[in-house]
């Protein structure tokens, strides 16, 4: 994530002009409101996969765990949003990086994004959708991968079950 983006979500003022640039014209009280939750969550969103750790192997993973779970909190709310505006709902699945590492799809899919939230043009609920959803499957791969490497292997017979007083 570039510096600029990162101080424009971390200033109150230019993300919350950021979250308003994206009202519909004309504008009814209902479709403002839903605009003004879905693109301040997605804010929110971008801060979490842009977040600072330090190199702490605890804070990274913590960081992956809450960028996923806001996601899927995120997407559960869609279908009634989309809803309240009379858009119609329909799933559309998340735009695969195969061979990309989890930290490497967070930063692709939150670049993407992030143009979403500088671009003018409105977006469909459906289509932010598909992004949003993108980014916690590459948040959960991330911790996933994060897990793989600093944990150590069991050994086999750990792993074996039945009776362990023989």
């Amino acid at each position: 994530m570039d510096d600029a983006l990162r101080q424009d979500l971390f200033d109150p003022d230019t993300s919350h002009d950021l979250v308003l640039g994206h009202r519909p014209c004309p504008c009814t009280a209902v479709r403002c409101v839903v605009s003004d939750v879905v693109w301040g969550e997605v804010v929110c969103l971008l801060r979490w996969a842009g977040a600072g750790t330090g190199g702490s192997a605890v804070l990274q993973t913590g960081t992956w765990w809450r960028l996923a779970a806001h996601c899927a909190a995120l997407l559960r709310r869609f279908p009634a949003l989309s809803a309240e505006i009379d858009e119609p709902w329909r799933s559309t699945p998340p735009v695969a990086l195969p061979g990309a590492t989890g930290v490497e799809r967070v930063d692709a899919v939150a670049a993407r994004l992030a143009a979403m939230l500088r671009a003018p043009e409105p977006v469909p609920l459906c289509v932010l959708a598909a992004e949003i959803d993108a980014l916690g499957e590459a948040a959960v791969t991330a911790l996933a991968d994060h897990v793989a490497r600093t944990v150590p292997a069991a050994p086999h017979d750990a792993l074996r079950l039945g009776n362990t007083c023989d």
